[in-house]
């Protein structure tokens, strides 16, 4: 796992108590169309379903994604919704970037 990615799992167990959050967050904040599916985000991230299940969920109950209607497959479609969240995703990761891998408590 790259020193990039630790440190924003890292800076996700930190901000919300569990790893993945913030890096789905991070990959729904640069979906083109803001359409996301669990496989599929799943698949990008190189995690299974199971791990980003929970951090989905809790995004629809706070309003930031929208269940999109059945459509005729099986895969279930979220909808990115307005909100500044997903700017302080991206803020958050740019910061996670420039963090150094190891942070010395003073």
């Amino acid at each position: 796992m790259s020193d990039n990615l630790s440190a924003m799992r890292r800076m996700s167990r930190d901000a919300f108590g569990q790893s993945y959050r913030l890096e789905v967050m991070t990959a729904i904040a640069r979906s083109e169309d803001g359409l996301v599916c669990l496989t599929d985000l799943a698949s990008t991230l190189g995690l299974s379903t199971s791990r980003i299940q929970g951090a989905l969920r809790s995004l629809v109950d706070v309003g930031l994604l929208t269940e999109m209607p059945p459509g005729d497959g099986r895969r279930r479609f979220l909808l990115r919704n307005r909100s500044a969240a997903w700017e302080w995703a991206e803020e958050m990761t740019q910061a996670a970037d420039s963090t150094p891998a190891t942070r010395q408590l003073t």
